[in-house]
């Protein structure tokens, strides 16, 4: 494949998904444009749909013979546009929800809760604990951790871009290997599809929120499979909600104090920035918090 015909901006959230929560294109304009929030809020600014989330060859393989390919970021495309049909039957035509669409859906949202930077970042820095716990002076590093824990542990040294290509492969292998249980985690859930007729939602560059468990101990990880419901932003105006709950799945009219406490946690799931329709103001009440740092907990065993 040539360099010119290689695809090198890819999106880690899909254009698809941004969209929704965009003003459509006026004269001047060739795609939609939101609203870029930077955590904590000091900056904001208008931005493409195009260009919102995008990393240079953030899903870039190889083929056999050595060749820089396309085919991750076109398979994760076809995933999309499978979401997005499923996502215009929910809330544009406001069909009912039907194990086709879950499917759908559900496939759409494993991927983009597996796919994102924050992902990567902590596989990276779980990794260079790990490098540190079985290094020579891991003795001295752990000095500065007294007592059992539960200890944090964040990154500290830049990666190399030998790293680099390393932690993408390793990450991309990684999605691969979770993404059915993932979809299944998810299918297993009750889904509850919230619609908004006044207030709006915003979403964020992880736009897959998971809410933590009141009352957790401060050890235990978010993940798929433990939290208190996983959160996705469907449109401005539609949220769903899949919980470990009993009952059918429902549909039903948000109110103003619902369309806060989910826009609040959209903003706490997000790591740099979050977005809105221009024309919007749904971050009004929130308390946004400083941008996500990758990190990891861990106790000493003596």
């Amino acid at each position: 494949m040539t360099e010119q015909k290689r695809k090198r901006a890819h999106h880690t959230v899909p254009r698809s998904h941004l969209t929704r929560f965009g003003q459509h294109p006026h004269a001047g304009r060739a795609h939609p444009h939101l609203v870029r929030v930077e955590l904590p809020g000091t900056k904001r600014h208008l931005i493409s749909v195009a260009s919102a989330t995008v990393e240079k060859d953030f899903y870039l393989t190889h083929t056999a013979d050595g060749d820089p390919s396309d085919a991750f970021e076109d398979q994760l495309a076809e995933v999309e546009g499978a979401a997005a049909t499923a996502v215009r039957r929910l809330v544009d035509d406001q069909e009912p929800l039907t194990d086709d669409s879950r499917e759908r859906i559900a496939a759409w949202a494993a991927l983009q809760h597996l796919r994102t930077p924050g992902q990567r970042d902590l596989l990276a820095v779980t990794a260079e604990l790990t490098g540190e716990i079985t290094g020579r002076g891991i003795r001295e590093d752990l000095d500065d951790f007294p007592g059992s824990g539960p200890h944090t542990y964040v990154r500290h040294r830049e990666l190399s871009r030998q790293d680099r290509d390393q932690l993408r492969a390793t990450h991309l292998q990684s999605m691969v290997d979770s993404f059915r249980a993932s979809v299944d985690t998810l299918l297993r859930r009750t889904w509850t599809v919230v619609f908004f007729r006044r207030k709006t939602l915003i979403t964020s560059d992880s736009p897959v929120t998971l809410i933590p468990i009141p009352g957790a101990d401060v050890r235990t990880p978010l993940s798929l499979t433990s939290n208190n419901g996983v959160l996705v932003p469907l449109d401005r105006r539609a949220s769903l909600l899949m919980e470990e709950t009993a009952g059918r799945d429902r549909v039903i009219a948000g109110t103003t104090s619902v369309n806060r406490r989910l826009n609040q946690e959209i903003a706490n799931g997000a790591r740099r920035c979050v977005f809105h329709h221009p024309d919007d103001d749904p971050l009004e009440g929130l308390v946004l918090p400083q941008p996500a740092e990758p990190r990891v907990m861990f106790e000493r065993v003596r």
